[in-house]
């Protein structure tokens, strides 16, 4: 394949994914769908989120119930006493722009055996990485960070409105050693009014605690024991989904019912080529607007500090 078809096959991907009709490098509708589930798909997490797709750079999130009782005793010819009104709050996602530039050689292009179907590979593979590095923006993100991605907003760890610390000296929520003093304490930390339903929870930890967690079940000489150390089986605390995620800090841990975790992207994706021909490399420099939050920050807790025996 010389320069030439190179350069053919870059103008025919860039416009198979984009809307090039208007020359605004915006990912056109179906693939930007397409972009967008398998960012959800690349990981546990944002797959279980709920996404919403932002039709403007913010959006309001609204939640409204009532605290207390609202039902009384009837009493024949007299009017209800008081006026209870329900609370109503708001979270807002506020889009950050965030930008990647993932380069494709020459010889990749040469090689490429996908033929027709190389701008789809090509879209699924930016979004597949998109997908883990925004999981740990949104579970990691804190503006006072170093990391000046990670610092580009905060993420769900600092916003839970819950948080139980470990230590090995009796002076902390839980022991520091004990996986499962730190699901229990993780446990007692959040508003029963949340918990009517545990098969909506999830413990997202990081892998050393989930595999603690198995080492603990085999010492108990069960099946589940068994099943637990020679088999994937999925684990559960109480009857609480137990899933390790990679973005999720050595130490840590999260508890939250799934649809709590709201992340949005904006509708516009852009993706441009960057050609650089004395690398004899294409970028493609993709940009897309982000935030996350919760839908209650109340129904969430954060566990900090397990070392681990």
């Amino acid at each position: 394949m010389g320069n030439q078809d190179i350069l053919q096959r870059i103008e025919g991907a860039i416009k198979s994914l984009t809307t090039s009709d208007i020359g605004s490098s915006v990912l056109a509708r179906q693939k930007q769908q397409r972009f967008v589930r398998v960012v959800s798909e690349a990981t546990t997490i944002l797959d279980n989120a709920r996404r919403i797709i932002m039709q403007s750079h913010t959006y309001d999130i609204d939640r409204i119930g009532f605290a207390s009782r609202i039902l009384q005793k009837a009493t024949e010819g007299q009017d209800p006493s008081g006026d209870p009104k329900p609370q109503t709050n708001t979270n807002t996602l506020e889009s950050k722009e965030v930008i990647a530039v993932p380069s494709v050689t020459d010889s990749t292009m040469e090689d490429n055996i996908e033929e027709e179907g190389f701008e789809d590979t090509l879209l699924d593979l930016i979004a597949d990485r998109t997908g883990i590095d925004l999981e740990e923006l949104f579970m990691q993100g804190d503006t006072t960070s170093t990391d000046t991605f990670l610092a580009i907003t905060d993420g769900w760890l600092k916003k839970s409105a819950n948080q139980v610390t470990g230590a090995s000296d009796g002076t902390g929520d839980f022991d520091s050693v004990d996986v499962e003093d730190m699901f229990d304490a993780m446990l007692g930390a959040i508003p029963k009014k949340y918990l009517r339903n545990r098969s909506e929870w999830t413990f997202y930890t990081h892998w050393d605690i989930e595999d603690d967690y198995r080492n603990v079940l085999r010492q108990r000489g069960t099946g589940l024991g068994d099943s637990a150390q020679t088999d994937a089986i999925a684990l559960a605390y109480k009857g609480i989904s137990v899933q390790n995620s990679p973005n999720v800090p050595a130490g840590q841990a999260l508890l939250v019912p799934n649809n709590n975790l709201v992340y949005g992207i904006y509708r516009d994706i852009r993706i441009e080529q960057d050609r650089r021909a004395k690398a004899r490399t294409t970028d493609f420099v993709t940009t897309l607007r982000v935030d996350c939050h919760y839908e209650d920050e109340n129904a969430s807790v954060v566990g900090t500090g397990y070392t681990g025996a």
